[in-house]
């Protein structure tokens, strides 16, 4: 009979942190590559925090954003018999969470003004990347 174990919180944060520095180094890629701009978690930093030193706001702001990845981690956790489809579609609370109430304490808009890129970047990064990889992680024996 084979019997299946269930990781621990800290393995669902671990997960969700490592996905998170996924994303951090995908989105400063881009700004590197002049594809966009400041990653998106900077922007919401200054406009919460403000701008102090470029180098600091930019560590904090990322370090912010993997830990709030690793939040999201342990409530994975809730959801049973994790997937990687299933962390893809867990994707959607975290984008929902970004659209109703962070995008409108730092623009004043709600789902990032219904943009195509403002619904569109969220959707791949939380579901596509970070969940995928999200429950691959802890559907798995590491």
């Amino acid at each position: 009979m084979e019997t299946t174990s269930r990781k621990s919180l800290f393995e669902y944060f671990k997960a969700a942190f490592l996905g998170a520095l996924i994303l951090i180094t995908i989105m400063y890629l881009l700004m590197i590559t002049g594809l966009a701009g400041n990653p998106g978690f900077v922007n919401i930093y200054h406009a919460i925090l403000g701008e102090y030193m470029p180098v600091l706001d930019h560590f904090l702001a990322a370090l912010l954003f993997a830990i709030s990845g690793g939040i999201w981690g342990l409530v994975f956790r809730l959801i049973p018999n994790p997937s990687p489809i299933k962390g893809m579609i867990f994707g959607i609370l975290p984008s929902l969470w970004l659209w109703i109430v962070v995008s409108p304490i730092v623009s004043g808009l709600f789902f990032n003004g219904f943009t195509f890129k403002g619904i569109l970047l969220p959707l791949l990064f939380n579901c596509i990347i970070w969940g995928s990889f999200v429950g691959w992680y802890v559907s798995t024996d590491q």
